[in-house]
């Protein structure tokens, strides 16, 4: 008898175990799903430049491209870079983490708790987009993300990672938050242009 109830407890439990595990994975497929595709798009990503953003020569040897966005009413300019590591360059969250922790909030809250974040779909492309203000912890070597910071109060960052099967691109605004905010529109169209160039496989 006492075999008998282990035997059925233990059926139970394998029951439940398998189920939540198959839930997972169905949510898993969901999540896939609502994102438009099942995988990432191989090639290079290409983009339309407001014509108002001035095309510089990159900081370093790790941005592909860089922008500098003019700012209005005596706010200085703020800069997009853009980035990509065949291969490489972590998961979204990763960096989405590594950049939230570049600001610090002036009541000591966390800025990812503060983010203003979304994902979507752009010509078959995962787009993940975030918004955040605070104190910008600025390197003054910029070819080191450690060392001495200088902090920029009231600025603010919009970045967008786009996913494909070489790897994130990333395109990351910093600046005033006057001038960023003052580009938001002109952000958003910029990343509804993101696409695949296949030619580039």
């Amino acid at each position: 008898m006492k075999k008998f109830i282990l035997l059925s407890v233990l059926a139970v439990a394998l029951t439940i175990l398998f189920g939540c595990r198959a839930n997972k994975e169905q949510q898993a497929r969901n999540d896939q799903a609502s994102m438009g595709n099942t995988a990432a798009p191989a090639g290079e990503v290409t983009y339309q430049v407001p014509k108002e953003w001035i095309e510089e020569t990159p900081a370093s040897r790790m941005r592909k491209a860089q922008f500098r966005l003019p700012g209005t009413d005596g706010a200085e300019d703020a800069v997009l870079a853009v980035f990509f590591f065949p291969g490489t360059g972590g998961s979204v969250e990763a960096n989405l983490n590594r950049w939230y922790r570049q600001f610090k909030q002036p009541d000591g809250s966390l800025t990812k708790d503060l983010a203003k974040t979304v994902k979507f779909t752009v010509n078959g492309l995962n787009v993940t987009v975030t918004y955040v203000t605070g104190t910008y912890l600025q390197p003054q070597n910029a070819m080191m993300m450690s060392g001495p910071m200088d902090e920029k109060e009231n600025y603010a960052m919009w970045a967008a990672i786009a996913e494909t099967a070489g790897g994130p691109w990333f395109f990351k605004a910093i600046g005033p938050k006057q001038t960023i905010d003052r580009w938001r529109p002109q952000f958003d169209q910029f990343v509804q242009t993101f696409r695949i160039n296949k030619k580039s496989v």
